[in-house]
């Protein structure tokens, strides 16, 4: 009996070991999902979320939206050459990562031309962009545009 006993406890002492790792574990991915919702809603709190409008034909509207890697991503559109009743995208930029809450920038590199847009927020509902564009052929373009947060 004594034997019997003695085989047993160490079995009992593996499971005792393999129940704990497991609840352990399942805890430990119940947390990190936890962590990640968490982080997505705190990161998703970013005054620049949302899309943007002006009158300016150059710079009909950015959006912008918080990734899941917690970055801003902004897309710019402008009025449609081939349709001037249209506007057309410029495809998604993730921002550049900046110290300044109140200052985002992202960029544009096309066949022609490197395009730099530096957004400033003026407050919750107004930003000041301006947009720089370097030309391949050595002509410079800047403006500056006033846009209003849409609802």
């Amino acid at each position: 009996m004594s034997h019997a006993s003695a085989v047993g406890r160490p079995l009992r002492q593996i499971m005792a070991l393999l129940v704990t790792a497991a609840l352990t574990l399942s805890l430990s991915a119940v947390i990190t999902v936890t962590s990640a919702k968490d982080a997505a809603a705190l990161c998703s709190a970013d005054r620049f979320n949302g899309k943007w409008r002006s009158s300016d034909p150059r710079l009909k509207r950015i959006d912008v939206w918080q990734g899941e890697d917690c970055h801003l991503y902004a897309r710019a559109w402008s009025v449609c050459e081939h349709d001037k009743s249209l506007i057309c995208s410029w495809g998604n930029r993730r921002m550049g990562d900046s110290p300044d809450p109140n200052f985002q920038f992202f960029y544009y590199n096309w066949s022609n031309a490197n395009e730099v847009l530096q957004l400033r927020m003026k407050d919750r509902t107004h930003i000041s962009v301006w947009d720089r564009t370097d030309f391949h052929d050595g002509t410079k373009q800047t403006i500056s545009v006033t846009m209003y947060k849409s609802r």
